[in-house]
């Protein structure tokens, strides 16, 4: 099939909504917006709002679901409003994320370092078999080695610490609570999964996990959260790619069992969603020997979401509970109190 949609200037693209039903109040107003976050990014917010198609006319390999008119009432200011209010919480939520990144560098850092100074470069220091299996063409411990070397080689131009020891100590391998420093997040699952089991249960129960393998799996997904957020990604309406499942037994205490019915919600793909994420993300924040008061601001921005628009059936067109997989009664949960 070939791509036929042409560059259109913004008053152009701006009539072209007012002909598919989306009210424009304010014109500066609303070519101010278009010039700040684009039409097609604007279009993710704007794509609620548009109607549904009849099921005889859904596409789903395609994916069409919605038409091109917009619902009656429309407006490009719900737009604005959603747009505003997404963007302030994935900065909340990215606030939460950075603070469990630290935390978790931390952790792993004092675990390693407890069995050796370079333990992250001892296969005797970590989980032999999850060592050798294969990756690529190469062993896991192999392809994990590179990317120290790549971490070391890319922190000593721009931190000092990494550039003092490599002249200081020109053939000895950094000690593990500098090169934590220096990786990038999303490298922190794969060392994870090289530590021997004792050590990640450690680490996991600092998190309120009581095993290694599910918190694991949550520290792909956090890597995944972080991303989003950091890349200025969508929130609202957002199915992430990696289902998180909590399951009973794998955390402690219950402050999480309520995810573990499939029903918790009625958004669909609800493992997909912002809420476990930030759910989990919550939890294993409190659980942190720390503590920590980000559920109160996470729970303050979400109660923020006010966009008055009654979709064709009468209930609400934007709610956390439509958009986002939140449960019913989420404000009244344990999860979501002030801690004493």
């Amino acid at each position: 099939m070939e791509y036929t949609k042409e560059f259109k200037e913004r008053d152009e693209l701006l009539r072209q909504l007012e002909a598919d039903g989306l009210a424009i109040p304010d014109r500066v107003e609303a070519l101010n917006f278009l010039t700040r976050v684009g039409y097609f990014r604007s279009g993710a917010y704007r794509y609620v709002f548009r109607q549904l198609l009849p099921s005889d006319k859904v596409n789903e390999r395609l994916r069409q679901y919605r038409q091109d008119q917009y619902i009656p009432g429309a407006s490009i200011e719900h737009v604005m409003q959603l747009e505003a209010f997404d963007f302030k919480l994935s900065r909340v939520c990215l606030e939460g994320l950075l603070d469990f990144e630290v935390r978790l560098r931390a952790a792993i850092a004092h675990t390693l370092a407890a069995k050796d100074v370079a333990a992250h470069s001892l296969i005797r220091c970590l989980d032999a078999d999850a060592c050798g299996k294969p990756s690529g063409e190469q062993t896991k411990f192999d392809a994990w080695m590179e990317t120290c070397r790549e971490a070391v080689r890319s922190g000593s131009e721009d931190e000092d610490f990494i550039a003092h020891h490599l002249l200081k100590y020109p053939n000895q391998p950094m000690p593990i609570w500098a090169l934590t420093e220096v990786l990038s997040f999303g490298k922190f699952p794969y060392l994870f999964e090289l530590m021997q089991t004792p050590g990640a249960r450690e680490v996991a129960r600092m998190f309120g996990f009581a095993h290694p393998r599910p918190f694991g799996a949550v520290l792909r997904m956090m890597v995944d959260f972080r991303n989003t957020c950091a890349h200025g990604s969508r929130l609202y309406n957002r199915a992430f790619k990696r289902s998180l499942s909590i399951r009973a037994h794998e955390t402690v205490g219950t402050s999480l069992a309520h995810l573990i019915a499939p029903d918790f919600t009625a958004t669909p793909k609800p493992n997909q969603r912002l809420y476990i994420y930030a759910a989990t993300l919550a939890f294993m924040l409190m659980s942190h020997s720390s503590g920590s008061g980000w559920n109160m601001t996470f729970k303050t921005q979400v109660k923020k979401l006010n966009v008055e628009l009654e979709a064709p059936d009468g209930s609400m067109l934007v709610s956390p509970e439509v958009g986002m997989g939140f449960p019913r009664n989420w404000l009244d949960l344990d999860l979501w109190q002030p801690r004493r």
